[in-house]
């Protein structure tokens, strides 16, 4: 959205963006004030850090994701070789299932 501004001299500027703030600093103020002025912006730019903190999220994510994913397949690769055996073994069958369970719960508690 574009505003205007009146400086002190009594012009006005239509301001549509950085860019037309930092000429008219150039204009007014001269080039070392207009590289200051980029420099503080590009120091701290609220987009990056924003971005920044959206892709720590889905690392933790990601790394979450994968820790559960390692658990179910552990516990089904249990049950594989729980049912491979000529005599099933009732109670751990029940155990890997019952660990099954507790996690699936757990995530989908969290959501």
């Amino acid at each position: 959205m574009a505003h205007v501004i009146q400086l002190t001299d009594g012009s006005t500027h239509t301001i549509f963006g950085e860019r037309d703030i930092i000429s008219l600093v150039d204009e007014y103020l001269g080039y070392e004030a207009r590289t200051e002025l980029e420099e503080l912006l590009s120091e701290h730019d609220p987009d990056a850090d924003y971005i920044d903190e959206l892709e720590s999220e889905l690392k933790g994510a990601k790394d979450h994701h994968r820790e559960v994913m390692e658990q179910l397949r552990t516990q089904s690769e249990t049950i594989a070789g729980l049912i491979r055996e000529k005599d099933i073994d009732r109670k751990a069958l029940s155990k890997a299932a019952g660990v099954i369970g507790s996690i699936t719960w757990r995530e989908l508690s969290v959501r």
